[in-house]
C-alpha cells in the first residue's frame, strides 16, 4: 500500500493529494527512508574505503566539472572532469601552492564569462 501511494505521488502529487494520500508527509517520510539508507551505507563502507573527514571536498571539485562540461550532458561531464583534472595537475606543478585548489573555481569564472551553458550545454529559447 504503501509503494503505491509513492508511485502515484511520484507519478503526480496533485492527483496523489486528490486521492487522499498524504503527500506532506509521505514526501518527508521517503526523505527520511533515503537519509537512513545513506547513513547506513556510509557506516557500513567507512571501514572499508578509508573514509575520512575531508572526503567532502571531492564533490566540491565535482561542481566545476559539471559546470564547464555543461548540465545535461554526460559527455560534456567527463570532457569537463578532464579539463579540471588537467588544469589542476597543471597548477600544482607551474604555479605556487595555493592555486592548485582555485584553479578549477578560475576555470569556471572564465567559462560562464565565455560560454555560459558549458561547452556542451544546450541552449534553451523560449517561444513566444
Amino acid at each position: 500500500k504503501l509503494g503505491i501511494a509513492m508511485q502515484a505521488m511520484s507519478q503526480n502529487q496533485l492527483a496523489a493529494y486528490y486521492m487522499g494520500i498524504p503527500v506532506k508527509r509521505l514526501n518527508s517520510m521517503v526523505w527520511a527512508l533515503a537519509a537512513m539508507v545513506a547513513a547506513v551505507t556510509g557506516l557500513l563502507l567507512a571501514p572499508i574505503t578509508f573514509v575520512h573527514a575531508n572526503m567532502g571536498f571531492i564533490g566540491l571539485k565535482a561542481f566545476p566539472a559539471a559546470v564547464v562540461g555543461g548540465f545535461g550532458s554526460l559527455p560534456g561531464a567527463i570532457v569537463g572532469g578532464l579539463v579540471i583534472g588537467v588544469v589542476e595537475s597543471l597548477s600544482g606543478f607551474y604555479l605556487p601552492d595555493g592555486f592548485k585548489d582555485t584553479a578549477a573555481y578560475i576555470v569556471v569564472l572564465i567559462m560562464l564569462m565565455v560560454m555560459p551553458n558549458g561547452l556542451f550545454g544546450e541552449t534553451t529559447r523560449k517561444k513566444v
